[in-house]
């Protein structure tokens, strides 16, 4: 039997399906998608004794999450029944370079045919920016933007996602709701390494994204693109999706994360536009 399980989404509901009781994957963003997850657990490793002090962490972290808005003016009979041929999206994203670079999921800014038609940044100082997208990587869920005429950006490094272990302290920080005031912040764990998930990348379409991070820190919906920063206030993932229950049983603690050496791995082809 089918269940249905509406995940609230910025700007956006979006219905989620799946079979049974099985754990599906929610989008932490405005276009939402679903996934079943298969478990590959990790284990081995030592807990992290490096200190997390965590309002320093936030004053160099926090300058560097901005919020993303995308949309859409493709008409969709799904997620657009009234036929408005306007369709927004909202999540998050984090600078990679001070002239404008800035990581997010692919499925923020093209989870609609076509892909969004525009892309908007808010800085933390509250400024707009016009974003263009460099590069999109619906396979693996990350895209790189562009924001043209800025310099100086406050930066945040991509660190060693294979030296995170289960046990290690975590902050993920988002545009949860596209709450107005700034992004929110939540504290947690990594859970464990290595997850495996089949993602819905479009309609009739899927990838297999491998090496997540799993942690309890909660992800809400427009979280996604945000970092997930370790003890040494380095981005050792991209938040991207939570797991909920196609039985409408309560799943906590479980959000997952594209690992940073994946993101460091893909940056190249991005950057030339892949």
């Amino acid at each position: 039997m089918l269940g249905l399980l509406p995940l609230l989404a910025v700007l956006l509901v979006a219905a989620l399906t799946g079979a049974g009781a099985a754990l599906v994957v929610a989008r932490a963003t405005g276009w939402g998608t679903e996934t079943v997850i298969r478990q590959y657990l990790t284990t081995g490793g030592a807990m992290s004794d490096h200190p997390m002090d965590i309002q320093a962490l936030l004053a160099a972290s926090l300058p560097a999450v901005v919020s993303v808005h995308a949309t859409t003016t493709q008409s969709n009979p799904f997620l657009d029944p009234s036929g408005g041929g306007r369709v927004m999206a909202q999540g998050t994203g984090i600078v990679i370079g001070s002239t404008g670079e800035i990581i997010t999921n692919a499925h923020l800014v093209t989870g609609v045919v076509g892909g969004a038609s525009t892309v908007t940044v808010t800085f933390h100082d509250a400024s707009q920016h016009a974003a263009e997208i460099v590069g999109s990587d619906s396979e693996n869920d990350l895209a790189l933007l562009k924001v043209k005429g800025v310099r100086n950006l406050p930066v945040l490094e991509l660190g060693d996602s294979g030296s995170a272990a289960p046990g290690d302290a975590v902050i993920a920080i988002g545009y949860a709701l596209g709450l107005a005031g700034g992004p929110s912040v939540t504290t947690g764990i990594i859970s464990a390494t290595g997850r495996t998930s089949v993602a819905a990348t479009g309609l009739g379409t899927s990838s297999r994204l491998t090496e997540l991070l799993q942690t309890d820190a909660p992800i809400s919906s427009g979280d996604s693109g945000g970092p997930l920063i370790d003890s040494r206030g380095h981005v050792i993932g991209i938040n991207t999706m939570v797991a909920t229950s196609t039985a409408q049983v309560s799943v906590n603690g479980i959000s997952f994360a594209i690992a940073a050496d994946t993101v460091k791995s893909l940056l190249p082809g991005l950057r030339a536009g892949g």
